[in-house]
């Protein structure tokens, strides 16, 4: 009788260890993110030998922060640089038009704000800064993401990031005074947004860089708000 009971109790557990490792197998999977901890870029932009600016801040009409990853200045034109989630996995679907685009990964999808239109205010604050200045944006996702379809104009991956620099400088031809005349009117320009976001950081209206927006205290101030273009 007992030896009975044993053997059932063995196979009652056998059954609910079988039955967890189904429910495991076949959960469906989290959703894909475009999100985190961005592609870096420092080393391949390290071995184009072109001026580049990295982690830049830079403050709007409207006082709001602008981020973007990276500003790289080539021969005839400035390219504004955006990235994605280093962690990002799947087949990205979209176009330059459509607002919205979609990740998917082992079945499971995520519709995020296409990166594209998110570099557009800047592009616009740069063109309308520097009018002679021939102004470039693109969007660098992981090796980890694949397109449906050719990539849209203005995404590549980060293994083709350096193939479509040297595509760009082939396209701009010679080197331009524009350029060259802006660069530094760039650079001090995001020296002096840093600056100010400093100072309105060690005076506490503006939280610390890495800071969740959910432990920021809303002020009724003048100085910048943190906001992200992305």
């Amino acid at each position: 009788m007992h030896a009975v009971g044993f053997t059932q109790l063995l196979v009652y557990g056998a059954f609910i260890v079988v039955g967890i490792g189904l429910l495991y197998a076949f959960r469906p999977p989290p959703p894909p993110k475009v999100r985190g901890e961005r592609v870096n870029l420092r080393r391949i932009m390290d071995n184009l030998n072109h001026p580049c600016l990295h982690d830049v801040r830079i403050i709007d009409k409207q006082g709001r922060i602008v981020c973007i990853e990276h500003i790289l200045r080539l021969p005839a034109s400035v390219v504004l640089i955006g990235t994605v989630a280093a962690t990002a996995k799947g087949e990205v679907s979209g176009t330059e038009h459509t607002r919205t685009w979609k990740i998917t990964h082992r079945g499971s999808s995520t519709t995020f704000v296409n990166p594209l239109l998110e570099l557009q205010p800047l592009n616009l604050a740069f063109k309308r800064r520097f009018p002679l200045l021939r102004i470039r944006g693109i969007v660098v996702f992981p090796d980890t993401v694949e397109f449906k379809g050719e990539p849209p104009k203005g995404a590549v991956r980060a293994s083709n990031f350096q193939a479509w620099v040297n595509e760009v400088m082939k396209m701009d031809g010679t080197i331009s005074s524009a350029t060259e005349q802006a660069w530094p009117a760039i650079t001090a320009m995001v020296a002096s947004a840093q600056a100010q976001i400093e100072q309105a950081r060690a005076r506490g209206l503006v939280g610390a860089p890495n800071q969740k927006s959910g432990n920021k205290r809303r002020r009724k101030s003048s100085a910048p708000i943190a906001a992200r273009a992305r």
